[in-house]
């Protein structure tokens, strides 16, 4: 079983500035997830009414005003169905004086502002609304009789509320851990937060906030699969309350402890120093001897796999060695949290059955990440080519 902890720690041992860490570990105490969050607030996930301050055409994008102060910046490719609030004129595509309904889908980065989408999603604890996709389906990784029985359930708690409102549904894999009544609970929770924002918003102005976003780690504990969770603990009195008070069910399943030792801190106990340390190198040796060197851009990642003390030349050993790699490097794509473009040169390989055999283990990892991670190709240099979506700082860009 998995233990998780959720701790106050400081990045960089000179600085007083504390961050948020979540930390999962296995048997082995390896990680297993890993975030860092800053503690000041993040405008992550929430809804506000903004206004259309200006379109330009040329990079197809619009920027919009979500407070007196905050300007974020709005694709017009991602503009399909907008909720407004007020249309300032006639034109049926958004113009400069319209407010209309967002959600932050990236927070400021540097020099660059938040981004936002009037594509709308909620999670609940089970299940996923999303305005984008109006349809209404299961997690693939529910199989089976499980399926086709969610589905169902699905199908008769949601679909005439889904066409009355525009909006679709997705059942998340940790529904498989729930009852069917727990499951009717959250698809009704989920639609009611959504009607009464859309309903509440026709009646909002410029710059009000429709829905503020939680604490990051109780996103990430709302979508935690608790069947592998042994036990979750923070040293954080005020983590403790918060998470007792949002996610209840967590302490009456006997699961939420508060660590209490003034001597060792959690931290200490979970290696966080040690860790992170291992998690900014660039290079990860692997058991078999080989290595990855990790190089992070400004704009893409990539990385390299080098045989190092591994000197075979076999074709076989080769092809083990690249598996190894793309299950670490898949590892390691989840604790950096690294997104963007991501290049990887596994060592070369003659034989196409062996690459073929390669790409479908490094498929079958990356779709264990609970961030968009998406395999795009194998260029003719025989590079393999990854994209994985931007939900929060590296921890790269978080130590710099």
């Amino acid at each position: 079983m998995h233990r998780l902890a959720i701790t106050r720690v400081a990045l960089k041992e000179k600085l007083n500035k504390k961050h948020l860490a979540y930390i999962m570990l296995d048997e082995k105490r390896d990680f297993v997830d890993f975030q860092v969050f800053q503690e000041e607030e993040s405008l992550l996930n929430s809804i506000f009414v903004a206004r259309v301050d200006n379109i330009v055409p040329n990079i197809k994008a619009a920027f919009v005003r979500i407070s007196p102060k905050q300007v974020c910046y709005l694709s017009l490719e991602d503009v399909q169905a907008p909720l407004y609030v007020k249309k300032q004129s006639e034109l049926k595509a958004l113009s400069i004086g319209d407010e209309i309904v967002v959600q932050v889908i990236k927070d400021a980065i540097k020099t660059k502002e938040p981004v936002v989408s009037t594509k709308l999603t909620l999670a609940g604890k089970y299940c996923v609304l999303t305005t984008e996709n109006t349809s209404l389906g299961v997690s693939k990784k529910i199989t089976g009789e499980n399926h086709i029985h969610m589905s169902e359930l699905l199908s008769s708690n949601v679909s005439e509320q889904a066409k009355e409102y525009g909006f679709g549904m997705i059942i998340r894999t940790n529904a498989l851990e729930a009852t069917e009544e727990e499951l009717i609970h959250d698809f009704t929770e989920t639609m009611e937060r959504f009607i009464s924002l859309k309903e509440k918003s026709a009646h909002q102005t410029a710059f009000a906030v429709l829905e503020k976003t939680e604490a990051p780690y109780i996103q990430k504990l709302k979508s935690a699969d608790l069947t592998i969770l042994d036990n979750i603990y923070t040293d954080e009195e005020d983590i403790f309350a918060e998470i007792e008070g949002k996610l209840p069910y967590l302490k009456e399943k006997g699961l939420l402890k508060l660590y209490k030792d003034d001597k060792v801190s959690l931290g200490t106990v979970y290696n966080f120093r040690g860790s992170v340390d291992k998690l900014v190198e660039k290079r990860v040796w692997l058991k078999s001897g080989a290595n990855i060197i990790i190089e992070q851009l400004e704009t893409m990642t990539v990385i390299d796999i080098n045989s190092g003390k591994n000197i075979s030349k076999n074709e076989t050993a080769i092809l083990e060695i690249n598996k190894e790699a793309a299950i670490e490097i898949a590892r390691q794509l989840r604790l950096r949290n690294i997104s963007g473009m991501i290049i990887i040169d596994f060592i070369n390989m003659k034989s196409k059955e062996h690459m073929d055999d390669l790409v479908a283990v490094l498929k079958e990892q990356i779709k264990r990440d609970s961030v968009t991670c998406t395999f795009m190709d194998v260029t003719k240099l025989g590079l393999v080519e990854l994209t994985r979506k931007k939900t929060y700082k590296s921890l790269k860009e978080m130590i710099e």
